[in-house]
């Protein structure tokens, strides 16, 4: 049985090792040109083919992947007047990887079935090493035979695959997760600045700590950083976690939920973003919380 025809849009850091296994498994794909050309003169190189527009990839596609950065993003890609759904031919199954606000995800899923398609958020976990080598975590969302049809195509890119509910339950999961990380990632830096003002050794901290129950490998990959000088264990902007955790302080009001530790995590990252720093990693806090930027 041949298999479905794939778009691709977003090849970034994790990305572009997700579309390249895509293609090694023999899926068709084709791709979205983009400013930084490398990536899709990979893709080509493996056979790819690529396009210029959202409707162009849409109208020759079965499957749509994104791996974008922000809702906002996601939404003029669906509906911009040069967007999926403009140029779609017949109904797809979108299925956005990036960490969305849920609310923005369900909305776009009604289009999308008004349609005739289906869509899955299925945000992603683990490094950009491990979109290179299919060993990423997924976490969807979506109806059963949306997630039963997307299944063999995702696990070309995954290790862990998880169906958790329906559409728009992947990116409430993304959120909360990324929620505690990036506030065990703030808290962290600001243990160090206090640490370091009160004269103790940073290295020895982590040693006492790390024999305990806190050490996890956030803590390690943040601590890194002071210790050894070292802010790429965890290949993450500081403006991109920023985003992720004003998303989580949304949703959170939209449940009536609680946020307290978040929006103080939220409001040491702020000023370090608007200071010029987003495209530092989340370990670069530990360099710019003690001189607040």
């Amino acid at each position: 049985m041949s298999k479905e025809s794939v778009g691709f849009i977003g090849l970034g850091a994790m990305g572009v090792g997700m579309a390249a296994n895509v293609i090694k498994n023999g899926y068709p794909l084709t791709v979205m040109g983009n400013k930084t050309r490398a990536p899709v003169e990979r893709l080509v190189s493996m056979g790819a083919t690529e396009v210029s527009t959202p409707a162009e990839l849409a109208a020759v596609s079965d499957v749509v992947i994104l791996c974008v950065t922000t809702s906002d993003v996601v939404e003029k890609l669906v509906f911009g007047d040069d967007g999926l759904l403009a140029g779609a031919k017949k109904p797809f199954l979108l299925i956005d990887c990036g960490t969305s606000q849920p609310t923005s995800t369900k909305k776009i899923g009604e289009a999308m079935k008004a349609a005739g398609g289906g869509m899955l958020d299925v945000p992603l976990g683990r490094t950009p090493a491990a979109a290179e080598t299919g060993t990423l975590n997924m976490m969807a969302g979506g109806a059963d035979e949306d997630f039963n049809r997307a299944k063999p195509l995702l696990e070309t890119m995954s290790e862990n695959l998880f169906h958790l509910g329906p559409l728009g339950t992947g990116h409430t999961i993304k959120l909360l997760n990324n929620s505690f990380s990036m506030s065990v990632a703030a808290l962290t830096a600001e243990m160090v600045g206090t640490a370091k003002a009160a004269g103790i050794d940073v290295k020895q901290l982590h040693q006492v700590m790390s024999a305990g129950p806190v050490r996890s490998d956030v803590f390690d990959w943040i601590m890194a950083s002071p210790i050894e000088n070292d802010e790429s264990k965890m290949q993450f902007s500081l403006s991109n976690g920023l985003k992720d955790i004003q998303y989580f302080l949304e949703f959170a009001k939209d449940v009536d939920g609680y946020s307290t530790v978040a929006t103080a995590a939220e409001s040491l990252m702020a000023p370090v973003v608007a200071n010029g720093h987003g495209d530092d990693t989340i370990p670069a806090l530990c360099r710019h919380i003690p001189n607040r930027g």
